[in-house]
């Protein structure tokens, strides 16, 4: 990177080509900064909405695995094995999130 040109205050009081010219690059990549620090807010936010749906879903899914056991089924005496292992992934699901 090459180094720029300190611009200090009493040349920045100045109206000179040269503090002109410092004063358009400093202008130039403080845009360029803004909106990188744009993309990455919305790449962050992006982000957090898929975590806070993620939570959301997870926590879903967890539930209607222990409704299973609510359900009546006709044929469905004697799932005990069934009910256990949904429970047991239930509580994996709650790990994850």
């Amino acid at each position: 990177m090459p180094a720029v040109d300190k611009l200090l205050l009493e040349e920045a009081l100045q109206d000179s080509p040269q503090t002109r010219s410092l004063l358009s690059v400093f202008e130039e990549d403080a845009g360029t900064l803004t909106d990188y620090t744009n993309q990455l807010l919305q790449a962050m936010q992006r982000v957090y909405g898929a975590q806070n749906e993620m939570c959301l879903a997870t926590q879903q899914l967890s539930k209607q695995l222990l409704a299973y056991e609510k359900q009546n089924f006709a044929l469905g005496k004697g799932d005990e094995e069934v009910i256990s292992t949904l429970h047991y992934f239930s509580k994996v699901v709650d790990e994850v999130r």
